[in-house]
């Protein structure tokens, strides 16, 4: 984001390629049905396309509905694109304030699908198709919602709160930072990776709430996603800032946080959940 790169890396070798430059920073992506990849460009709020010929046009623009940034997203199975609206500048000094989500038809066309998210991230689909995620970073919450025929989403429901397995019971700016989910993905049985900013680690849930897995790592657990040639290589991204008094957002600005791209292999496969 911050570099204001789009990078391929071999995940054999290592070996790390420009794809990209995005001059007002890139944020959530996701590769289409037809293979092309959709990437956010946050601060003029538009999305672009890159077909296989490595071509890029504009997908959508919106810059009449946007209030923050263009967050993560999630594309189904028809090409609409589920897109987090965080609310709030953060970067440019604005405070915290509850986002949305944003829909995208395949024409372009925008609207609101759901309001009062407190820094909606970590958007997945299920792999029926039938539910939508998003967690709340600052509302330290994973929330759920039905997707019906048309891609409206309804039922909101508020399923797993980070604040049960904080050592204090706390979330918020507690002595681990500030304890949230940031990033995540969903496996082919329902079961949802999340990244835990501030606890240092990597879980698995069930669709009961149960953890069944978890992966330390030292720093912020960033972002993940299932991938690979079996679906079955959970790819982790970890930031860090070496000043343990700064914000995360003021590091970011200061161009501070470093990041780890690494992986795992799990015994779930991806499955036809999306991203």
């Amino acid at each position: 984001m911050t570099g204001r790169i789009i990078y391929t890396i071999d995940p054999s070798s290592g070996e790390k390629k420009v794809l990209r430059e995005v001059e007002n920073q890139p944020n959530g992506m996701c590769f289409s049905f037809d293979g092309s990849l959709i990437y956010s460009s946050m601060f003029d709020a538009k999305l672009y396309r890159r077909d296989a010929s490595g071509k890029d046009t504009l997908y959508a623009d919106m810059s009449g509905v946007m209030t923050g940034y263009c967050g993560d997203m999630a594309i189904d199975s028809t090409g609409r694109v589920y897109l987090d609206d965080t609310g709030a500048r953060v970067l440019h000094g604005e405070q915290p304030r509850p986002g949305r989500l944003l829909v995208i038809e395949t024409d372009g066309s925008v609207k609101v699908a759901e309001e009062n998210i407190i820094f909606p991230n970590a958007l997945f689909i299920s792999p029926d198709g039938k539910a939508l995620y998003c967690a709340e970073t600052f509302g330290y919450g994973l929330l759920k919602w039905d997707i019906g025929a048309g891609g409206d989403i309804s039922n909101r429901q508020k399923v797993w709160s980070p604040a049960t397995i904080s050592p204090t019971g706390e979330v918020g700016n507690t002595a681990h930072g500030l304890i949230g989910i940031d990033g995540g993905c969903m496996d082919g049985e329902g079961g949802m990776w999340l990244s835990c900013l501030g606890l240092e680690k990597f879980i698995r849930l069930d669709q009961q709430g149960n953890i069944t897995h978890e992966i330390h790592v030292k720093g912020h657990a960033t972002a993940c996603t299932l991938g690979g040639d079996d679906g079955k290589t959970l790819f982790l991204v970890t930031n860090w800032f070496p000043d343990d008094e700064e914000t995360i957002f003021s590091a970011m600005v200061a161009k501070r946080t470093k990041c780890t791209v690494s992986y795992a292999r799990v015994d779930v496969a991806k499955g036809t959940a999306r991203p």
